[in-house]
């Protein structure tokens, strides 16, 4: 029945092969108005599963926090300058009003300075509360060396957490401005000014406003968009905009660098590498398999055509995916790619024997008729097996294995029907063109493989040599698959060289911050603030962002407004501005002896518990103790004190009385024990942390270390779910995503592997032919693996996906040696191998060619996923050369003998 339909389309198409082109014309044409509405979509949380929890809080906090799609401007050179950039380049990024609605990038100087000790913790209020009783500068100075030996002396909890170890190199900031402004005082007086003193106590009572590294080498500019990274386009745009002011602003500032990163900046950079990607190595696989096409065949015009055939399936794919799914993700983007090295072979079965008929057949109807009886069942069955295998990744339950399964299921089917329903038409009318421009009888050129042929013979002579060689082989490469390794980076799939990446590692090292962060929602003010103390508590966590930062509970503001009261007292009662004497300038000089022996051993408490920051910051006002020459700065201060204490005397009674009144009118402001609400805080504060219903209060927890280390990943996911299990962000997303696609890869590998004996064995109607086919797909599959081992690859989370797809892609080779043996005999592999397995093999070359081509992407994981499927065709193509006809050599072989 199959064979008899067989023959009458053969015929009906080299019969009236106008009419077939005509009408595969006009389905192209429709299929590409479909193709124009297909969106493409780059997120993680488009490859998780529908539904899923995680996935959906993820988009739902991205819809309801705008704040939760950053963009970053990160700059890097020396400060003042860095600092003149970012006053200058904050207002221009603002009048991009399309794209941002705001620029942060400094302390909100008035919301802080009103409610500062609301927001400072119980205990650091409690021990700083007599500080504020005097503030002349021995009183002072006096006091911070009491709170500082209080706080850090002895105490190995001091810096336990990344919290304490910021507040520290904050105050140590704070003090070596404070300090470097009195030494100005002493040694510049025609720098000595008010302003100069106003500047102290700000960096005192505030630290630096602006959002600096501790080295003060790298500044960020924190951009809130008016859209989210859900919008594709705006990405985009959004990116090239602030791109072109960063690079129209920079040249007035030699020696500095900027760049863009964070979410947004990244998308916009991975949409543009990616159609980059997919242009080049769409084009560069086409050129490949019509090249060898063409130097296999000898022929120019209908390897062509074959390509234009498989353009139109690429076409028509396309179509059917816009009008069913509707989107391309990250996965399925490289779909075009796949399908050139697959869509191909069912072109090259039928010009291979189409050909060879063709040569010996006049009748190019006939011809064709003997083409479709020889390869039309193979080519069925080979597209069919591949096309479930392709399906059966439906079952997963992520959407990035899903779709890719979907999406190169109709794309095989399309290329089948493409190919058996228009190229006999094609090839027919390019024959009839041919011989009416040349005016000659057609001649169709024939190339035969008799290097197979004579391997065929070899393997009929010597079949069990060859199987032992198939079988030693397996092992060997099955002990090699069995210790391959996983990549868990994510960075690594991305493209080399990204400004965007490389930036996201400064920030990392700059202020032990990942970008790359997770978020958990809370519904009330209450069980954000929990949420954010478990999170403090953990190890793995750098940096903890909720509302309690800016409005705390009610019942945590009640237990401050007492101390917070008992500082606004003592402001009310402190002793006013006095002149300091000769002999306060003494205990002034011993105060800074003390202050230097101090944060000398906090440096060792840092250096012990490895907190280099807060090390490398008191280092800075001590000096490398380690050094011949320390060249403390507190130190050089007191030196200067006493090598003229008279004018030292008289310049520290000017900073006295240009800074007390100011810092005492701060601080007060500062001391204000009204409670702190939701309505007290500035929208573009607010919105941070608290949706615009109101109902839902955000909580963002950073890494501390680099993420994308399977080691470090685990742990912090692990941490993150101790504190709610409705947290979400990248990080638990990729590690939930990798293990989805181990588990289902695995299920549909094995479910894929059944589907295939059931076609082969209704099919073949022979259990035993549907085993023989599926024995060097396994072994291929083995191969693919323990060769990739022991060249050093590892298996990432894009190439996984390789796996359960070479059962689709690997079976094709056994079907059609299987079906022309069907067709031959078990006695003629040299005749199949000659014939056949020239198809087989240059199907193989251009399959490989066109997975090949995404290795020359931009992606490392596309090349990655390139190269194992590439790997995977060469690996089936070799076991179905020896276990095929060595098993069938021996069966024929003992038939024989039995006879």
């Amino acid at each position: 029945m199959k064979d008899k339909i067989l023959r009458k389309w053969a015929r009906f198409a080299a019969t009236h092969p106008w009419r077939v082109i005509t009408g595969l014309l006009v389905i192209t044409i429709i299929a590409a108005v479909f193709a124009s509405n297909i969106r493409m979509e780059m997120r993680w949380s488009d490859l998780m599963p529908m539904g899923d929890p995680m996935a959906q809080e993820f988009d739902q906090i991205l819809k309801e926090y705008r704040s939760a799609s950053t963009i970053l401007v990160v700059v890097q050179g020396e400060e003042q300058q860095m600092k003149r950039f970012a006053d200058e380049i904050a207002p221009k990024m603002e009048q991009v009003t399309e794209y941002i609605e705001r620029v942060d990038y400094k302390l909100d100087m008035d919301f802080f300075s009103k409610h500062g000790f609301m927001l400072a913790n119980t205990d650091d209020l409690e021990r700083s509360a007599d500080m504020f009783n005097d503030l002349n500068l021995v009183p002072l100075f006096t006091h911070l060396n009491d709170n500082f030996e209080e706080e850090y002396s002895g105490n190995e909890e001091a810096l336990s957490t990344k919290a304490k170890e910021d507040e520290a190199v904050r105050s140590l900031d704070g003090f070596q401005y404070w300090l470097y402004v009195m030494d100005m005082f002493i040694s510049n007086p025609d720098a000595a000014t008010p302003a100069r003193a106003d500047s102290a106590v700000d960096r005192f009572l505030y630290g630096d406003p602006y959002v600096i590294s501790q080295d003060k080498r790298v500044l960020l500019l924190s951009l809130k968009p008016t859209f989210t990274s859900i919008d594709q386009d705006k990405c985009v745009g959004s990116k090239i905009a602030l791109q072109n002011i960063i690079d129209e602003t920079l040249p007035d500032y030699p020696g500095l660098r900027a760049g863009l990163a964070g979410v947004i900046p990244l998308q916009a950079d991975e949409m543009e590498h990616m159609q980059r990607t997919m242009r080049i190595s769409s084009i560069v696989a086409l050129v490949l398999v019509l090249l060898l096409f063409i130097l296999t065949f000898r022929m120019v015009s209908a390897p062509v055509l074959a390509g234009l055939n498989l353009v139109i399936a690429i076409i028509i794919t396309v179509g059917v995916v816009g009008l069913t799914i509707g989107r391309l993700n990250m996965m399925t983007a490289v779909f075009a790619i796949i399908l050139i090295g697959l869509g191909i072979d069912y072109a090259i079965h039928i010009i291979s024997v189409y050909s060879e008929r063709r040569s010996m057949n006049d009748d190019p109807a006939s011809a064709m008729e003997e083409t479709f009886v020889r390869a039309g069942s193979g080519i069925i069955t080979g597209a069919l097996t591949t096309a479930a295998a392709f399906f059966a990744l439906a079952i997963s339950s992520t959407q990035g294995i899903k779709e890719m399964g979907i999406v190169l299921g109709i794309g095989i089917v399309c290329a089948m029907l493409t190919t058996l329903g228009g190229l006999p038409a094609i090839l027919v009318a390019r024959e009839r063109v041919i011989k009416k421009v040349s005016r000659k009888p057609f001649k169709q050129s024939h190339v035969e493989f008799k290097i197979l042929e004579r391997y065929g013979k070899t393997v009929m002579r010597r079949p069990l040599l060859y199987l032992i060689i198939a079988v030693v082989l397996t092992g060997f490469l099955l002990y090699q698959a069995l210790n391959v390794k996983f990549n868990y980076d994510m960075m690594s799939m991305e493209p080399k060289g990204l400004m965007t990446v490389a930036l996201q590692d400064t920030i990392i090292e700059a202020f032990d911050l990942s970008t790359d962060f997770a978020m958990v929602t809370a519904t009330s003010i209450e069980e954000s603030w929990e949420l954010a103390e478990k999170a403090k508590s953990m190890p793995s966590f750098s940096n903890v962002e909720h509302l309690g930062d800016v409005c705390p509970p009610e019942h945590i503001q009640q237990e401050r407004q007492p101390h917070v009261a008992k500082i606004q007292k003592l402001l009310m009662t402190a002793r006013p501005r006095k002149p300091m004497t000769r002999k306060d300038l003494d205990r002034l000089v011993q105060e800074l002896e003390r202050l230097d022996m101090n944060i000398y051993e906090l440096a060792q408490l840092a250096y012990i518990g490895g907190q280099d920051k807060v090390d490398a910051k008191a280092k800075s006002l001590i000096g490398d103790p380690e050094s011949d020459d320390p060249e403390s700065m507190i130190l050089d201060l007191a030196d200067r004190i006493k090598q003229d204490p008279d004018r030292a005397l008289k310049q520290l009674n000017v900073f006295t009385s240009y800074y007390h009144e100011n810092m005492h009118d701060r601080v007060t402001a500062m001391a204000n024990p009204e409670l702190i609400t939701l309505g007290m805080l500035p929208d573009h504060i607010r919105s941070r942390y608290v949706n615009e219903a109101g109902t839902k209060f955000l909580v963002s927890i950073y890494p501390r270390e680099e993420i994308w280390d399977f080691e470090v990943l685990d742990r912090f996911t692990k941490q993150l779910e101790t504190v709610s299990p409705r947290v979400t962000g990248t990080p638990p997303m990729f590690l939930r995503l990798i293990q989805l696609i181990g588990r289902d890869g695995l299920w549909a590998t094995i479910l894929t592997l059944g589907i295939v004996i059931l076609l082969l064995w209704l099919d073949f109607r022979s259990l035993k032919l549907a085993l023989l086919g599926i024995i060097p797909l396994v072994a291929g599959g083995i191969w693919m693996i323990g060769i990739m081992k022991s060249l050093g690859m590892l298996l990432d989370f894009v190439n996984l996906m390789g796996i359960p797809m070479i059962v689709g892609i690997g079976i094709d080779d056994g079907v059609h040696v299987l079906h022309r043996y069907k067709f031959e005999g078990f006695g003629k592999t040299p005749l199949v191998l000659m014939s056949t397995g020239k198809a087989v093999l240059l199907t193989s070359l251009t399959t490989m060619a066109g997975f090949g081509s995404l290795m020359l992407g931009e992606f490392p994981g596309y090349q990655s996923l390139g190269a194992l499927l590439a790997l995977g065709v060469a690996a089936c193509f070799i076991t179905t050369m020896l276990f095929i006809p060595s098993i069938i050599g021996l069966i024929h072989k003992n038939s024989k003998n039995n006879v």
